[in-house]
């Protein structure tokens, strides 16, 4: 992608896009998750999971989004530091990430934290701009990584 800056609008329609995604999941806001995806969005998140890059219709991630984070107790999402780049309809935008995920438990603390990074590709589409492709780059980890699994089970 060539390095190119886009216009102020742009660049804030971008960085908003990318902010929503994580706002609507930490408020729980599943249904408006739709609107900040693309049809089939690219997720890695092999630093996490060990798990390789799947396309995954946007119905389906919206869905697994819910199940795995909808159960914990709360989540909370802090994301700065945006670089937004591409040129035309295609854009890029990495940003630093402290991901915080609570679930009371007996099996440790309730709290597992992860630091790192989110790579975002997004494409203009009519109604705006859509994230197209996510990549979870993890630099870090504290806490009970458990607090996920029970999540994910409702327990």
């Amino acid at each position: 992608m060539t390095e190119e800056r886009f216009d102020a609008d742009d660049r804030a329609a971008i960085v908003e896009t990318c902010t929503k995604m994580t706002y609507y999941i930490d408020e729980r806001r599943w249904a408006d998750l739709h609107e900040v995806f693309a049809e089939t969005i690219t997720l890695d998140y092999g630093d996490l999971f060990g798990s390789a890059p799947t396309d995954t219709p946007r119905a389906v991630y919206v869905k697994n989004a819910e199940r795995l984070l909808g159960n914990l107790d709360a989540t909370q999402h802090l994301v700065s530091g945006h670089l937004v780049s591409g040129s035309g309809d295609d854009a890029r935008c990495i940003s630093q990430v402290v991901a915080i995920h609570v679930k009371p438990n007996t099996s440790g603390d309730s709290m597992w934290t992860s630091g790192g990074q989110y790579d975002m590709r997004l494409r203009r589409c009519e109604d705006g701009w859509r994230i197209s492709a996510v990549r979870a780059i993890q630099r870090w980890c504290t806490g009970n990584r458990e607090v996920l699994r029970l999540g994910k089970l409702g327990v």
